[in-house]
């Protein structure tokens, strides 16, 4: 209050000291002209708009440069058991899977808008974590493209152990108003591919994933990427991928060969029915079963 007290009084030594603003027309009623009001109350909209500018405004856009700033750049050591686009396995058929969903989502994209995808699955151990590193990865390797990875399964977080990446700040810092975009972002050496980890251990996981503070995520990173891609918890256990997938453009559903039972994907699915479930990916799948040598391992 004492910067606005201040720039008031200075007003209005100011006016005093000039009498009317040069230039300024005074209205007229009955012929008889307005005599200027006394005071600068009548200023304050105006030198508050000049004031507010130099504090922090929660509507201002995000810019790239200041992500690129500000983010977190570890060296991630990457768990070969997971990628698919280590050195070695570059060129490997399950990377050329992962080109193929890529694509897919591209050719949706030209019918309905879809920028955030969110990867869950029926049960733990169905490889949605593996689907989605993967997917995020083969989009980052694009020319020009960036992608960001959400770890969003707060109770069983797997991504940064499959990125070798730390594991707080996080996604649960953000959603409890500790820590700000910048500081739970995390970038690749090429800054192609930027990854948001769960964060700390949250005692209801669920009820920082309802609150308003994920759409706002959303709103401010979606303009400096082309997809964002969000692993999930499992869809019958608890909640959790319901509430995420409402918030998201489309769902990715994963089912492991083997693992899951008819019935319990059939019931998932229909927990996404009004999702916008975009497609199944199948893993596990024998190589010689799709396409002779190609399919995920």
């Amino acid at each position: 209050m004492s910067r606005v007290y201040e720039a008031l009084k200075n007003a209005q030594d100011q006016r005093t000291a000039r009498g009317p603003l040069e230039g300024a027309a005074m209205p007229v009623q009955s012929g008889v002209a307005e005599p200027a009001r006394n005071g600068a109350a009548h200023r304050i909209p105006e030198i508050l708009s000049a004031i507010r500018p130099e504090g922090p405004s929660a509507a201002r856009q995000l810019q790239f440069e200041e992500l690129q700033q500000r983010c977190a750049k570890p060296v991630w050591k990457q768990n070969g058991k997971w990628a698919v686009f280590s050195n070695e396995r570059s060129n490997a058929p399950q990377a050329e899977q992962f080109h193929s969903l890529r694509a897919r989502l591209y050719s949706l994209r030209e019918t309905r808008p879809i920028q955030t995808v969110l990867v869950t699955s029926t049960t733990m151990g169905e490889g949605k974590t593996f689907v989605a590193m993967n997917l995020a990865q083969s989009i980052a390797r694009q020319r020009g493209r960036r992608a960001l990875l959400i770890d969003a399964d707060l109770r069983a977080s797997r991504l940064h152990i499959a990125l070798g990446a730390p594991s707080t700040p996080g996604l649960s810092d953000y959603l409890a108003g500790e820590a700000d975009e910048c500081s739970v972002i995390q970038a690749d050496a090429q800054e192609s591919l930027f990854f948001i980890p769960a964060g700390r251990p949250t005692s209801d996981p669920a009820e920082l994933l309802a609150n308003n503070k994920l759409q706002t995520l959303f709103s401010r990173v979606l303009p400096l990427f082309d997809w964002i891609i969000v692993d999930a918890p499992p869809i019958l256990p608890v909640s959790d991928a319901g509430m995420v997938a409402g918030k998201c453009d489309g769902v990715i559903f994963v089912v492991r060969a083997g693992v899951a039972a008819v019935d319990m994907a059939q019931a998932a699915c229909a927990e996404l029915k009004n999702r916008n479930l975009l497609g199944v990916v199948l893993n596990g799948v024998e190589q010689e079963a799709i396409y002779g040598s190609y399919g995920y391992y």
